[in-house]
Formats: C-alpha cells, sequence, structure tokens
C-alpha cells in the first residue's frame, strides 16, 4: 500500500485507484513495469510513454475525484 503513483507503478502488479466517501475501488490497473523492473533500469522505465501516460491518467483521475468532492457537504 501505498500513497504514491508512481511508486506503484514501479513495483506493483497491480493498482487500485480508490474513490472517497464510500470507500470503495474506482478503477484497478494491470502493470507491466515491475517486471520490466527485473530487466530493465528504473529510471528508463520511467521515461517511457506508456509509463509518464499512465501516471498522468491516474493523477487526473485522482485529482478530477478531488475537486468533485471539495464543493460537497462531508
Amino acid at each position: 500500500i501505498t500513497h504514491s503513483v508512481e511508486e506503484a507503478l514501479l513495483l506493483g502488479e497491480r493498482l487500485y485507484v480508490m474513490a472517497p466517501r464510500p470507500g470503495r475501488i474506482h478503477k484497478e490497473y494491470n502493470l507491466p513495469f515491475a517486471s520490466m523492473g527485473l530487466k530493465e533500469d528504473l529510471r528508463d522505465i520511467k521515461n517511457l510513454k506508456d509509463f509518464t501516460s499512465k501516471r498522468e491518467e491516474i493523477l487526473t483521475m485522482i485529482w478530477d475525484m478531488e475537486e468533485e468532492i471539495m464543493g460537497k457537504d462531508i
């Protein structure tokens, strides 16, 4: 478990994006990057187009959910 998207992408085989209130799985990703890290330098993996686009997709999803709940009563 981590709150770092980049760490999850690099080290995990699966990544779950949680949605707030009520806490639930919003989206699941199966990831290839951890197995790639056994053969390639992690710095090279972090520069791959697939890695950067997946990171941006996930961060945008999280930011959008945060913006959505900011205007709601908690």
